[in-house]
């Protein structure tokens, strides 16, 4: 059962955010997550540019997204340490950071390597994620939908699965030449 009021990802594209300065329309809203199920910011595509990260919180309204903060507050993805990213993980079923351009590849590839697209096993099955749910401030996660199998739906809550083994294990670099990135252009 959906959480009253949650948010899916596959939903989080197309929306404008409204800020206490300007409105921005919006491509793609990407919350990363930590460990604990929280949502410490959130990747913006605005369509022209580079994506860029935004703090909550976050207020929805219809389509929109409402915050206090100003359209300045906008910062690069290289402001978030790589470190950091090393402890999140989000969901890109489309796999939008493929085509990201002005961001360090640094940062492209640490990105690419926090999506829990990629199948993944938990309790000796194979699992892949359909959607996520958030809340509607888009300040925590609050199931993750996922398919086992052809036909079998499983609902992820906190405390069900830890959300860092969900990432994609590294690439082996044993031949650095053939080993797979992120595709940027």
């Amino acid at each position: 059962m959906r959480p009253e009021g949650g948010v899916r990802q596959r939903g989080l594209l197309d929306r404008r955010f409204v800020f206490s300065d300007a409105e921005r329309d919006v491509s793609y809203v990407f919350p990363f997550v930590d460990r604990r199920w929280r949502v410490p910011f959130v990747i913006v595509d605005l369509s022209v540019g580079a994506p860029l990260v935004l703090d909550g919180p976050f207020r929805v309204d219809q389509f929109r997204f409402r915050t206090t903060l100003r359209s300045n507050d906008l910062r690069r993805v290289e402001s978030v340490p790589i470190e950091e990213l090393g402890q999140l993980v989000h969901y890109d079923p489309w796999w939008v950071f493929r085509r990201v351009t002005g961001v360090d590849r640094r940062w492209i590839e640490a990105v690419f390597a926090t999506n829990i697209a990629a199948p993944f096993r938990h309790g000796g099955r194979t699992h892949k994620v359909r959607d996520l749910i958030f809340s509607a401030e888009l300040d925590r996660l609050q199931e993750i939908e996922a398919k086992a199998g052809l036909f079998r739906a499983v609902t992820f809550h906190p405390g069900d699965v830890e959300l860092l083994t969900l990432r994609p294990a590294p690439p082996a670099r044993s031949n650095p030449r053939s080993a797979r990135t992120a595709k940027a252009l």
